[in-house]
């Protein structure tokens, strides 16, 4: 089951990206040509936020359930907050992710509620841009963060 999810987790963080990319572009090309706001941006929107509940979902299984980094962090919580790659996992990936889900729904939530397209376009990017970013600062890339995985699984 871990390698399972472990798998879905990476080849679902692409999804994400690609999602995002579309969100952006259409949000900041319809909210600065004034555009209206269609079926389809709202369904690139929709499948954005979807894809990372999807990895919220299989990163919380995988964080109390089956990844040996977080049963390591959580059987000495002391130690792994001294250890920066254990620190990373137990809490610093974790909570950049959760915090990145709640402002992308959030941003889909108060778009979806604008009165004008206009507005709608704008909304979706500005949500969407700021939760990007914490997400993207909190992918084990190594750039920011002391972790790297694979970019493909």
């Amino acid at each position: 089951m871990y390698t399972f999810l472990l798998h879905l987790h990476s080849i679902n963080r692409w999804l994400v990206l690609v999602a995002a990319l579309l969100v952006l572009i259409q949000s900041l090309m319809g909210w600065m040509n004034r555009s209206p706001y269609t079926k389809g941006n709202n369904i690139v929107h929709a499948a954005f936020v979807g894809f990372i509940h999807l990895q919220l979902l299989t990163g919380l299984l995988l964080y109390f359930f089956y990844s040996p980094f977080t049963q390591q962090a959580f059987a000495d919580f002391g130690a792994a907050m001294k250890n920066p790659s254990l620190r990373f996992w137990a809490v610093e990936h974790m909570m950049g992710m959760l915090v990145g889900t709640i402002i992308a729904q959030i941003g889909r939530t108060v778009s979806k509620k604008a009165s004008r397209d206009e507005l709608k376009h704008k909304r979706a990017f500005i949500y969407s841009l700021i939760a990007i970013i914490i997400i993207v600062v909190s992918i084990p890339f190594g750039i920011i963060n002391p972790e790297t995985r694979p970019l493909w699984r």
